[in-house]
């Protein structure tokens, strides 16, 4: 069954409403794949609703030279955007880390968005005397979910066009094609930040000193107990444009340079399970943990390698850090 719940006020200067909901309920005793696919629908993913009005009798043959709406008798299409699943209660069930609750029974019902436009446009016609479209739907349609991001992909790129971006001084010259292109990798910026939190990055405190073994470790913490991720890594400060290194035969050597390693606790999310956060798995190597310190640092950074060499794990383990440094 479908029905309007809906229609806002229109906006100063506009005649279309400004939004329109509407419930669609419909059976679902499906097989489980098939039932979890429905009931995975999520906020903002795109549906029809589609009217069928058969045109074709019980001994009536598909004819592929003609066309497929006219013969199976397609009346309307009307699109449609998820806004959430509703409970026994007929609550909307609000997207979050919490379980979703058990539902009972057949049916579902799901409350969706629709064009405000059309939906202006077939208001007007039901006043000249033309069927309404919104009493006839008998179909409810949805596309597979990895095709179900198109609306959102557009939405994206709609608002990076409209957004002001600033592009970094250290960029320009290599966008244009210009100077040295390794000059943009943070070794050779001016502005580093000199103390980062990995968060899960590192599995252990022996992972952490393997993927650095050109530092000399401090901690801390002398507990080895405490010694435990995530940690938060103080890197030394680079040398000064002109500084030289001092000749062996005086005596005087460099020290091998020190990492400031600092565990600390993730503040409690909640007392449930479902609370705690994923944790990352991944052993990564020096190479892919210099990878993700290059990401996290001002400058551009290029992760290449051959399928199965974890350009996905490092890229996620990047947004991950970056957004537990930069919320």
């Amino acid at each position: 069954s479908f029905s309007i719940v809906e229609v806002g006020k229109p906006r100063i200067g506009e005649n279309c409403p400004s939004r329109v909901r509407a419930d669609v309920t419909f059976p679902i005793n499906l097989k489980d794949p098939v039932k979890l696919e429905w009931e995975a629908l999520r906020k903002h993913d795109v549906c029809f609703l589609i009217t069928i009005k058969a045109k074709l009798g019980l001994h009536q043959h598909y004819d592929h030279k003609k066309g497929f709406a006219e013969q199976i008798g397609i009346e309307y299409v009307r699109g449609c955007e998820i806004e959430g699943m509703l409970d026994n209660e007929g609550k909307l069930i609000e997207e979050g880390p919490e379980p979703k609750p058990e539902m009972k029974g057949d049916t579902r019902t799901f409350r969706v968005w629709l064009d405000t436009n059309q939906y202006q446009k077939d208001m007007e016609a039901v006043v000249r005397g033309s069927e309404d479209v919104y009493e006839t739907f008998n179909i409810f349609a949805r596309r597979k979910p990895k095709e179900n991001n198109f609306k959102a992909v557009l939405e994206t790129i709609r608002d990076l066009m409209n957004t002001e971006c600033v592009v970094p001084d250290w960029i320009h010259d290599i966008f244009l094609g210009y100077g040295d292109p390794a000059a943009a990798h943070y070794t050779r910026m001016t502005k580093s930040i000199q103390t980062i939190n990995f968060n899960d990055t590192f599995l252990s405190m022996n992972h952490l000193k393997m993927s650095f073994p050109q530092y000399e470790i401090e901690c801390t913490t002398a507990d080895p107990k405490e010694q435990v991720p995530p940690f938060r890594i103080t890197f030394p400060e680079k040398p000064s444009v002109g500084v030289k290194r001092k000749h062996p035969d005086t005596g005087d050597i460099d020290k091998p340079k020190q990492l400031l390693v600092q565990p600390f606790t993730i503040p409690n999310r909640g007392p449930y399970p479902y609370n705690l956060p994923k944790k990352n798995a991944v052993p990564f190597t020096p190479t892919q943990v210099e990878a993700i310190r290059a990401g996290m640092q001002p400058g551009l950074t290029m992760v290449v390698g051959p399928p199965g060499t974890g350009k996905t794990d490092v890229a996620v383990q990047i947004i991950s850090n970056l957004y537990h440094n930069f919320p």
